[in-house]
């Protein structure tokens, strides 16, 4: 695994950069950081300032978080060095934008990060065209984006050139290689070599509907969290709180706290959400009803942290009791769980139907219309696309 000149693997050093252990180790933090607890959940965040200056692209420079023009960026972002935004581009919480010494991070004109993105340029400027969307956990390093492009949960893309148009699909790593124009990877591929990248397919008629789908969610978002921000200030888009009202969800609604729950700093928790009696959610983890709605997660969840539950437009997630999800894990509706469902850290899961009793095992991907059956162990770092690999699973 590639160190991040830590002498660490990348996930403890995610982590260590959330606690902040890089303060003062010449990454040139963004000025105004903002050090001491905020609210009930702390907020070890910038605070939150439409004023920037212009950066020579016309992009902006920013200096911290919150509305910048017509961008917005949550006041949980985490913004080292020079990073720029341009117009309409919606930023989620718990992202990383870092930019080492003498590198630049900047992002186009109606870009999207989902929660816990991590863009990174310490060898290169990370520059990103426009109409780009990452989502949930991706990481991206030292790389130049095409314009209309998309990035899948957990994907990894280092030191790249990713053509216009194309797609990095789920769990996929891209290293060391132009990506065409127009390309698509599979969930949980690993392409390395010029060969594999120049063989990858072209993308289809549907992948354009998807891409220009989640654009125009992402557009009203930016607008929509600027709105909720202006009425309701910091606090409105920080820890629990009501969705933005967007053409799909006219009105706000509030989550709901099951009784002796407990929410470690930084965890954000938006609209529909119904989270059971007894459960825990650790630090920067994100519960967001502001697309699909609901969320319901059953009694006694132990969620761990830098987790991400979030749902397509028109569609759910729902979990059953006992859930133990593990570190930065991705649940992402539509999915319906079953009781006892057990993931460990680093997995994907995505639009199955998931039966009591199943585990999935450190780095595994779940994503496609089909079902576990009960007590199914996906294993370590399996992908599992297709009711035929889903059928092959041990079962317990």
């Amino acid at each position: 695994m590639r160190s991040n000149g830590c002498g660490c693997d990348e996930f403890r050093w995610r982590r260590m950069l959330s606690r902040r252990a890089m303060a003062g180790g010449g990454a040139g933090l963004a000025a105004g950081m903002a050090l001491g607890p905020l609210g009930r959940f702390g907020a070890l965040a910038q605070d939150a300032s439409p004023a920037a200056s212009p950066a020579a692209s016309g992009r902006t420079l920013l200096d911290n978080a919150g509305p910048v023009g017509a961008s917005y960026l949550s006041p949980l972002v985490e913004i080292y060095g020079d990073v720029e935004i341009g117009e309409r581009s919606f930023v989620a919480s718990n992202t990383i934008l870092y930019a080492g010494d003498g590198r630049l991070v900047s992002l186009g004109n109606e870009n999207n990060l989902q929660d816990n993105a991590y863009l990174l340029s310490d060898e290169a400027d990370l520059v990103f065209a426009d109409m780009v969307s990452i989502a949930h956990q991706a990481v991206i390093e030292n790389s130049t984006v095409g314009a209309f492009t998309f990035f899948g949960f957990r994907s990894r893309t280092r030191n790249c050139v990713v053509g216009e148009g194309s797609m990095i699909m789920h769990n996929t790593v891209v290293e060391n290689v132009t990506i065409p124009a127009n390309r698509i990877t599979p969930v949980g591929a690993r392409i390395t070599t010029q060969e594999q990248a120049d063989a990858l397919p072209e993308i289809v008629e549907a992948n354009e509907e998807f891409k220009h789908e989640v654009q125009g969610v992402n557009l009203e978002f930016a607008s929509g969290y600027i709105a909720l921000f202006a009425e309701l200030g910091r606090a409105g888009v920080e820890a629990v709180g009501v969705n933005p009202v967007t053409s799909w969800q006219p009105e706000p609604i509030m989550p709901t706290i099951g009784e002796g729950s407990v929410l470690a700093e930084l965890v954000r928790i938006v609209g529909d959400v119904q989270l059971g009696e007894d459960s825990t959610v650790g630090q920067r983890s994100a519960i967001r009803a502001d697309e699909g709605t609901p969320i319901i997660i059953g009694r006694r969840a132990r969620i761990q942290s830098r987790v991400t539950f979030h749902a397509l437009k028109g569609t759910s997630v729902m979990v059953g009791e006992n859930a133990q999800i593990g570190d930065g894990n991705v649940l992402h509706g539509p999915l319906v769980v079953g009781d006892n469902f057990e993931t460990e850290d680093d997995c994907v899961v995505f639009q199955a139907t998931v039966e009591d009793n199943v585990t999935v095992r450190s780095g595994a991907t779940v994503a496609g219309a089909f079902s576990l059956r009960e007590g199914t162990i996906v294993p370590e770092g399996a992908v599992v696309t297709s009711q035929e690999e889903a059928d092959a699973l041990p079962v317990r």
